[in-house]
């Protein structure tokens, strides 16, 4: 392990083509068929380790005022989860800055997508030479989407992939929806584990077909893809909060907007457009309305 060195990676936003709840296991996770696909939104991790002193110290920086800076923070706990892979702890500062631009609690992987980028980056600092492999395994500990973010930042294969089990079962698709996204949340975050927890108690009328889509992707045929991606909690999150659904009926209003969904267990709503000139224009509008709405491919 080097005295001293650092590096900078990008840690990208993930939207969910298609998210099914199959089960409910018996240590209350529920299992679930989603096809997850990496977009361009990406935030901005710079990682620094400084060797030397008696303990091992983490130091958490954000642009963001309110994200914890401690053990709450997923990039922290990715940290502390590679320094126990070594035969004795680290002893030494390590650095960790975080330029948030995925908006937080909405449904893009963006805390996921952090403690990925960690987990990859420390691989290479420390040279531990862990595989994909062994670091997607690892990664469950941290969330159930962090296996995708984390194989999904480190090889093209990835970007977007079928992920079954709690979400760390992961194939890769040879190809995703090659469009433009806008992508808008109103101004509060959902709680993943409150949507979860309410879903078994909705009345689900409309499931993926996620053979059909996975097809659709291959195949490149729109109406196919489109009749698939369907969120099963959206059942919940619409009916509970009138302003994610004010939000999607808005989206599905724009110029140019070919689909509308919910990603992960909101409140971001996604827009699907051909056309940069009509997602751009549809950003700006939703901005105007109070909305954080990015676009991005």
């Amino acid at each position: 392990m080097k005295d001293s060195k650092s590096i900078y990676l990008k840690s990208y936003a993930k939207i969910n083509l298609a998210l099914d709840v199959t089960g409910l296991r018996e240590d209350g996770y529920h299992t679930l068929e989603t096809v997850m696909q990496r977009v361009d939104l990406f935030d901005k991790v710079d990682i620094e380790w400084n060797a030397g002193g008696a303990d091992f110290v983490i130091d958490i920086m954000t642009n963001k005022p309110y994200i914890p800076r401690d053990e709450r923070n997923i990039a922290y706990k990715a940290a502390m989860l590679m320094a126990r892979q070594l035969k004795e702890m680290p002893r030494g500062k390590l650095k960790i800055n975080i330029k948030k631009h995925v908006p937080v609690s909405a449904g893009l992987g963006g805390g996921s997508g952090n403690g990925a980028a960690v987990m990859i980056g420390l691989n290479r600092i420390w040279q531990m030479n862990f595989s994909l492999g062994t670091l997607s395994k690892l990664s469950v500990e941290l969330g159930a989407d962090v296996p995708f973010c984390l194989l999904s930042q480190a090889s093209r294969k990835f970007h977007c992939s079928l992920c079954t089990g709690i979400g760390e079962k992961i194939e890769p698709l040879p190809k995703g929806i090659e469009k433009w996204f806008v992508l808008a949340k109103p101004p509060f975050g959902v709680s993943t584990r409150e949507v979860f927890q309410a879903i078994d108690g909705c009345e689900v009328l409309e499931r993926p077909d996620m053979e059909a889509l996975i097809k659709g992707l291959a195949e490149k045929k729109d109406n196919i893809i489109f009749d698939n991606m369907v969120n099963v909690l959206e059942n919940y999150t619409l009916e509970k909060y009138e302003k994610v659904a004010l939000l999607k009926k808005q989206m599905a209003e724009l110029t140019g907007v070919e689909k509308v969904l919910m990603s992960g267990s909101g409140p971001t709503i996604v827009g699907v457009f051909q056309c940069r000139e009509d997602a751009t224009r549809a950003c700006r509008i939703l901005r105007r309305k109070g909305y954080e709405a990015y676009w991005t491919s």
